[in-house]
């Protein structure tokens, strides 16, 4: 099942500044993960959420926000990531799903990134986290 995403949490509370928006679905994607990798919620929350309300940063409860960030931060740590595919289909609603390799401790796994159009841009609204395994098991 797909962890519904739109929010970023300032480790503070406060409601960070907006951040541009992603150009492309694979930029999205990019922005989110390199959030990810730096430990930085306020980033991610400024990269995930809908496409009718924008980035969960600014419509989140602050607790909240923070709790789901750090949730998908712990399970989505990485050394280095690929987008398998830029070229996926557009749905109806406008939402395109990118399959992302993760590397981590020995693991590759595929996981699913769903972004949508916000505006000018794009934002990651759902990742498939579970498909991300165990952050604290290595592969064997």
């Amino acid at each position: 099942m797909l962890l519904l995403i739109g929010a970023v949490a300032a480790a503070c509370g406060a409601r960070p500044s907006s951040a541009p928006q992603a150009s492309d679905p694979s930029a999205a994607v990019a922005d989110f993960l390199a959030a990810v990798r730096a430990n930085d919620l306020a980033a991610m929350g400024q990269h995930w959420g809908t496409g009718e309300r924008g980035p969960a940063a600014r419509w989140l409860n602050a607790e909240t926000l923070h709790q789901r960030l750090f949730v998908m931060q712990s399970m989505l740590a990485h050394e280095r990531y690929e987008v398998l595919a830029d070229n996926a289909p557009v749905s109806a609603g406008g939402d395109r799903v990118l399959r992302v390799r993760l590397w981590r401790k020995g693991c590759e796994p595929v996981v699913p990134f769903t972004v949508v159009r916000y505006r000018e841009g794009w934002l990651v609204e759902a990742v498939g986290i579970e498909a991300a395994g165990n952050p604290a098991r290595t592969c064997g």
